[in-house]
């Protein structure tokens, strides 16, 4: 299996330019496997965001080389396991986030909290976990394993928010 891999070297200041490459490859999915060596697994996609940060690099007086490479010493399976790691650290977070939302909606049950003030904001933590989760799948690229864990946890928070809501709607419509 073929890899793009990038390397690069900045100047120590400013130190935004490392902080903004840094991000990009986090948001992108790759993975770490040295100083400022960073793989992906080979698509347009990854050759489009390493010629970005590339090219920021490069008007930052920096250096940058992207290349496709193969291991020789490591085995493409603990490749892909360090990139499934990395994402499932990522969707234990998430997973987190949907045992606060379990409990948000509990508290507010038994105080009998039942408003459209209560169902906004309870929408919006959904949404934005929502988010979160596609973000994560999106660099989701060998299926690590909490994946389908993940998809299955928000299902439950639609599920008891939609309940919370047509709870909060019966209650106020007969007052």
């Amino acid at each position: 299996m073929e890899w793009l891999m990038l390397n690069y070297t900045l100047p120590k200041e400013p130190s935004r330019v490392r902080v903004s490459a840094w991000r990009k490859l986090k948001k992108s999915g790759s993975l770490s496997i040295g100083q400022s060596m960073w793989i992906l697994p080979i698509s347009q996609e990854s050759n489009d965001i390493f010629a970005e940060i590339s090219n920021e690099v490069l008007q930052n007086q920096g250096s940058a080389y992207i290349m496709k490479t193969v291991f020789i010493n490591e085995s493409n399976e603990n490749i892909i396991e360090f990139f499934n790691n990395a994402r499932n650290d990522e969707y234990k977070e998430l997973l987190e986030k949907c045992q606060d939302f379990f409990a948000e909606i509990e508290k507010e049950t038994k105080k009998k909290n039942y408003s459209f003030a209560e169902i906004e904001e309870n929408e919006e933590e959904y949404n934005k976990m929502t988010a979160w989760y596609q973000k994560i799948a999106s660099r989701d690229f060998f299926n690590a394993s909490l994946k389908t864990k993940s998809s299955r946890e928000l299902e439950k928070c639609k599920q008891l928010l939609d309940d919370f809501a047509n709870k909060t709607y019966e209650i106020n419509i007969e007052n």
